[in-house]
């Protein structure tokens, strides 16, 4: 797992190639790490979410070695991931996954906690978990409905089939398909215009759209309301509202 930050922009990289990412105990652990620290971080403003090698992730390592294993029926290894993809789906920023090759079960669930996906064109989606007669436990029984359809995510849920990055976009689960070499890069640009927002307004515009699943219609309407307040105290609303009447573009700063 890596942590850096360029500019305003934090990237998370998932760092175990040669066990295609898959997640471990230590590695659900760092990633929570550098989670928190895209929320503890004032000076990131938006994050990218990637993977390292041929694989975006594997999911869940069944058996990264003789003594130890992934056993789903244990609380730390199914609470850390549980732990991770509430906060990275909460986090109040901007979260662009760029998706680098194959993300499988739980590593499938992954891109989805993010707000926007960008797919390599070698990229490939799948919901494995029922060849191994099993339930998402990722959150993609919650988030893939919501992203593709009811429909579509039953075929991908029951089926397990391999979804290829021409079809993710024809679903609407990726935004774009890039080749390889400017996949990150395009991801890079998009979370720095993302960055260069107002922060404050964007993770509260943010919130209320996780937050609207399951609301009536009016409890919507308040929680905007209620958005708008803090919005018009913010240092970034003054200066959206002055750049406008001085005809000018807003500089933003976060705050």
């Amino acid at each position: 797992m890596s942590w850096s930050v360029v500019g305003n922009v934090g990237v998370i990289t998932l760092d175990r190639p040669e066990k295609l990412n898959a997640l471990n105990l230590e590695v659900l652990q760092q990633l929570s790490g550098a989670v928190n620290r895209a929320w503890g971080e004032k000076s990131v403003r938006a994050v990218v979410l990637t993977g390292n090698g041929r694989a975006f992730s594997a999911g869940a390592d069944m058996a990264y070695s003789s003594d130890h294993h992934v056993d789903r029926s244990t609380p730390d290894w199914t609470s850390e991931l549980h732990s991770v993809m509430s906060r990275l789906y909460w986090l109040p920023k901007p979260v662009v996954a760029a998706v680098n090759g194959l993300a499988y079960g739980a590593g499938c669930d992954l891109t989805l906690a993010a707000d926007v996906r960008f797919a390599s064109s070698v990229a490939r989606f799948s919901e494995a978990y029922t060849g191994i007669a099993y339930s998402p436990d990722g959150g993609g029984s919650y988030l893939l409905p919501r992203i593709v359809g009811e429909a579509w995510a039953a075929d991908m849920v029951f089926t397990g089939r391999v979804v290829e990055a021409d079809e993710a976009l024809r679903l609407g689960l990726v935004s774009r398909v890039l080749d390889p070499d400017a996949l990150l890069c395009a991801a890079m640009e998009q979370a720095t215009t993302y960055a260069a927002g107002p922060t404050v307004a964007l993770g509260l515009a943010k919130r209320n759209m996780r937050s609207a699943y399951g609301l009536a219609f009016e409890a919507a309407l308040q929680n905007e309301r209620a958005a708008g307040d803090i919005c018009r105290q913010t240092w970034d609303h003054v200066e959206g509202v002055t750049a406008l009447s001085e005809r000018r573009p807003a500089r933003f700063e976060g705050r």
